[in-house]
């Protein structure tokens, strides 16, 4: 399918094309906010081990870390819409065939087939905005896409709670969901960006090209999957009851995605590595801060905004990648940062755990203040140490063409 230059594209196209992928982004959220707790459940149903069920609920993450540092190559050789289609069709049909085979092996090999599957739309949205969108929108894009994504996420488990896990119906919404996000890059095509077949760096060397990013990748990898894990636990452990348990885990998700259009705003107008340490910063203190709050009204507002920055590190470093790295290079670098969340996302429910249970009930708040304040000095010493490096690369520009200025009567520079 032809695809067109971003330089090209007019203002009107250019909203057409991020119009089109991010509209795509709805059923891929749905379906992979459906696609956890269904497993779950129904392995609860079915009287399933504890420790297979956690098993086959890893085997999505596993699989996209183990694909992605070969799907760039794969987006350049099949195009952007074909890579999209073949994602959205793996997941579709994974969700078709579980009612067909009802047996926990079985969905293990799907799950993990899924998981791969969801990683091309992934992966091409985000490297689709990033290369599309312009340095003045570019956070805003961004933001609005996780909106979208995030609140995707969300609305999967309200569906199930609605219809229920029993028969073909949630199936059937998931895979029509997933589907569907197929129509829009379909019939926006022909303002689709093409990626390189053979990129000039690889995966391994695109986590050099955005090391802040990186490093909020796994931030908020570690963050945000800890708490959706945790912080229900957390609550009861402090003494709420179980509403006000799940009120708190809402108020977190309502936060990451309200939140998300003024933190891509903060980074349209100061450097995204600025506000990333900042965010960093208030989120350890304002997790730290939250056994001594006593007012419900604001502990619900500290959740909220925690919520809003705990996500807000995805919005961050997509837009960091996207104002630092080459257009030729975004692919690779967006496939870096997904593999890094992926990382911090298996991580943090692990390290708050095993916090939780060395100092009950505050050792969960305490690791995820602990994970942001470093991750803040990590931002720095890597941006410090991105500064010095381009420095010194001018110093040696400088020496490099001193004795052709001397040779033309210009004396030479030390």
């Amino acid at each position: 399918m032809a695809s067109v230059a971003p330089e090209n594209l007019s203002p009107r196209q250019r909203v057409l094309s991020l119009a089109a992928v991010i509209a795509s982004t709805v059923g891929v959220g749905i379906s992979y906010g459906i696609g956890y707790p269904i497993t779950a459940l129904t392995f609860e149903s079915w009287g399933t081990p504890s420790w297979y069920t956690g098993l086959v609920g890893s085997a999505p993450a596993l699989a996209i870390l183990l694909c992605l540092p070969f799907f760039p190559k794969l987006v350049g050789a099949l195009g952007t819409i074909r890579a999209m289609a073949l994602g959205c069709v793996l997941v579709g049909g994974g969700f078709l065939l579980m009612p067909v085979f009802p047996s926990p092996e079985a969905w293990l090999v799907l799950r993990a087939i899924m998981g791969a599957g969801i990683a091309l739309p992934w992966l091409v949205g985000e490297t689709w905005i990033n290369t599309v969108a312009s340095d003045r929108t570019r956070g805003r894009m961004i933001a609005l896409y996780a909106i979208v994504l995030f609140a995707g996420f969300a609305a999967g488990p309200f569906i199930l709670e609605t219809i229920g896990i029993d028969g073909w119906l949630p199936f059937l919404i998931a895979a029509g969901g997933i589907l569907l996000a197929v129509v829009p890059i379909v019939a926006a095509a022909h303002l689709a960006p093409q990626m390189p077949e053979h990129p000039e760096t690889g995966v391994t060397g695109a986590f050099l090209l955005a090391p802040i990013a990186m490093v909020a990748g796994v931030v908020g990898g570690l963050l945000e999957m800890g708490h959706f894990a945790l912080l229900p636990v957390y609550a009861l452990q402090s003494g709420m009851s179980e509403t006000e348990a799940l009120h708190l885990l809402t108020l977190f998700m309502a936060g990451g995605i309200a939140l998300q259009f003024v933190v891509g705003w903060l980074a349209d107008r100061v450097s995204a590595q600025r506000v990333l340490i900042g965010a960093a910063l208030v989120f350890a203190a304002l997790a730290a801060s939250l056994p001594v709050i006593a007012e419900p009204w604001l502990r619900a507002a500290a959740v909220f905004t925690l919520g809003g920055l705990g996500i807000g590190f995805y919005t961050l470093g997509l837009a960091f990648i996207g104002q630092r790295v080459r257009v030729h290079d975004l692919a690779v670098a967006n496939a870096a940062f997904l593999i890094t969340y992926q990382v911090g996302a298996m991580i943090g429910p692990s390290v708050g755990g095993i916090a939780l249970d060395l100092w009950q009930p505050h050792g969960f708040v305490a690791a995820m203040a602990v994970a942001a304040l470093l991750g803040a000095g990590a931002m720095a010493v890597a941006g410090r140490r991105r500064g010095s490096d381009r420095a010194g690369r001018r110093r040696g520009s400088d020496r490099n063409v001193a004795p052709k200025d001397a040779g033309c009567g210009l004396p030479a520079r030390d």
